[in-house]
């Protein structure tokens, strides 16, 4: 124990500054956090440097000397009622909070020990032991180098592709599936929440009671900005597979973006969903799909398991009924081969260039199929006809739509047909466009275009005009600044003053524009000077 540095617990023959890690072997640890160096379990833990706190409690950098390795200690010490004085060891629960502690810590271990049944999953550090010793409750966990998600997504340039992205997230997955089978939620998926191995691999942290992760418990809630669903800020919000689904997606948004989508709370009127337009052009549909259905602000209207999720992200849908044509030709085959009929003196060299074209015949079906399921994939130009049969097959597939136009829509009219079941979900390209056709707040664009037939529910990426670059320039001429101010402003003009004397203007009144007059043309976002009359010099 002498040798070991408290910071990294590491053995460092005592030295004063740890030559690993910097820490200065004379630091102290401030009430109410356990005093460095702590043994708990007879001996078994040693406690170091804490790591992170929060309303539930305390990580700390540990050593077992049982196991020899490095671990981390985590003690629940809910705030507000719980205390430590300076030096000791002991809690001490607040007067009149027994009985809130004795519940919290019931569902504590509860929920740890959950989680400690599940040590076979790869993307959470498994549990090692639970123990009660101070008046409060540990929990023991394997202690792993990784480097925080944020840090792996800036060092990658801001962002990562889908084919980067595929093989990190889909064992989350698989995790988090499994979790939610057992009855456990995290409710805080976030990119803070991530950390990646050495080994390239995503570990999920900070797991905490879901009285924290809720509004209207004892606590008040820590919720991740922009990756908390709607559900987690309402005082009767259920949190469920649904709610972690909300989470797991926009992280994956994050990292597919370098942003988090808009808090969900700033989203709830429209659902309104952006997303940058190169971003999108290089992302496959079904992904863009993924992230629309995972971000409904509507739970009903969101993917509601993690199996629904890996299922969307896994394949195209056009992918999959190519894969599910060829197995069936390959069951077929196979039967063939295993129940040959009788070739009734049909040479062999016949019947092996039937096989042959027959083959072929399936690869170009295959190939046919595909090509018009993704008309865009060589970039060939699509028409906004679709013929009657094609419209006859779309209508009589339950689960198939033909993309509709949207292009000269309001998009507030769009959005709000959202919440009934339209068989499509809008997202907007980031990088809306001015449009001198187009008034603003129209669609312009569109992608998938028109007469395409798609999987239900697919994501429809639209682009809004912002209307004309060059505005016109509203009288103000005699109106308050007040009322001046919000009129350029509604044009999109960032307006600026300065006041001067005038004769025929009276105090506080606007006198007119510095460097233009109403009904002038000046660019959106132009800097507009107007002059502020002080009233008349002879007022006095």
């Amino acid at each position: 124990m002498a040798q070991l540095c408290f910071g990294c617990m590491q053995k460092n023959n005592g030295e004063q500054i740890c030559p690993y890690c910097g820490f200065d072997r004379s630091t102290e640890q401030n009430a109410p956090f356990l005093p460095l160096g702590t043994t708990l379990q007879d001996g078994n833990y040693i406690v170091g440097k804490k790591l992170s706190n929060n309303a539930e409690g305390a990580k700390y950098i540990g050593y077992s000397t049982n196991m020899g390795s490095t671990v981390i200690v985590s003690e629940f010490m809910p705030a507000g009622i719980c205390g430590r004085a300076k030096g000791k060891t002991k809690v001490v629960i607040r007067g009149g909070y027994e009985e809130q502690y004795k519940k919290l810590n019931d569902e504590y271990l509860a929920y740890y020990r959950n989680i400690a049944r599940l040590r076979e999953l790869t993307a959470i550090a498994p549990i090692f032991d639970i123990f009660t010793e101070n008046g409060v409750s540990y929990t023991v966990s394997e202690h792993y180098e990784s480097i925080p998600f944020t840090e792996y997504i800036s060092r990658s340039g801001g962002s990562i592709d889908w084919n980067t992205a595929r093989p990190l997230f889909m064992p989350l997955i698989a995790t988090l599936s499994s979790l939610h089978d057992a009855g456990i939620g995290h409710y805080a998926i976030s990119p803070e929440n991530l950390g990646v191995t050495s080994s390239g691999k995503l570990r999920l942290i900070e797991f905490a009671i879901k009285d924290i992760r809720s509004t209207g418990g004892f606590f008040d809630p820590e919720l991740m900005d922009g990756c908390a669903a709607p559900e987690q800020y309402k005082n009767v919000g259920v949190l469920d597979e649904a709610t972690d689904i909300y989470g797991f997606t926009a992280t994956l948004f994050y990292a597919l973006t370098g942003r988090l989508p808009e808090n969900s709370n700033e989203r709830k009127p429209d659902g309104k969903l952006s997303i940058p337009t190169a971003v999108f052009k290089r992302l496959p549909p079904h992904v863009v799909t993924a992230l629309a259905s995972g971000l409904q602000v509507q739970k009903l209207n969101r993917i509601q398991t993690f199996e629904e999720m890996r299922n969307q992200l896994s394949a195209a849908p056009t992918v999959k009924a190519i894969q599910n044509e060829v197995n069936r030709s390959a069951v077929q085959t196979q039967a063939a081969q295993h129940y040959p009929k009788k070739k009734e003196g049909v040479p062999g060299f016949v019947w092996g260039l039937l096989t042959v074209l027959a083959c072929l015949l399936i690869l170009l079906g295959a190939g046919i199929y595909w090509v018009i399921k993704n008309p865009d994939a060589f970039n060939f130009t699509n028409t906004s006809e679709t013929s009657e049969e094609e419209s006859q097959v779309s209508n009589a597939d339950p689960n198939k739509i033909n993309i509709p136009n949207l292009v000269g829509q309001r998009y507030e009219d769009l959005a709000a047909k959202q919440s009934a079941d339209t068989g499509y979900k809008i997202i907007i390209a980031k990088d809306d466009e001015f449009n001198d056709t187009y008034e603003e707040g129209i669609v312009v664009s569109q992608s998938p275009k028109t007469g395409i037939t798609a999987e239900k529910g697919v994501a429809i990426v639209v682009t809004v005009s912002k209307g004309s670059r060059n505005r016109e320039l509203p009288a103000i001429s005699g109106q308050s600044v007040e009322t001046a101010v919000k009129a350029l402003s509604a044009q999109g003009f960032i307006a600026s003053g300065f006041y001067v004397e005038n004769d025929s203007v009276e105090e506080g009144k606007v006198i007119g524009y510095e460097n233009y007059n109403a009904g002038d043309l000046a660019p959106y976002g132009s800097k507009i000077i107007i002059k502020v009359s002080t009233g008349s010099s002879n007022s006095n």
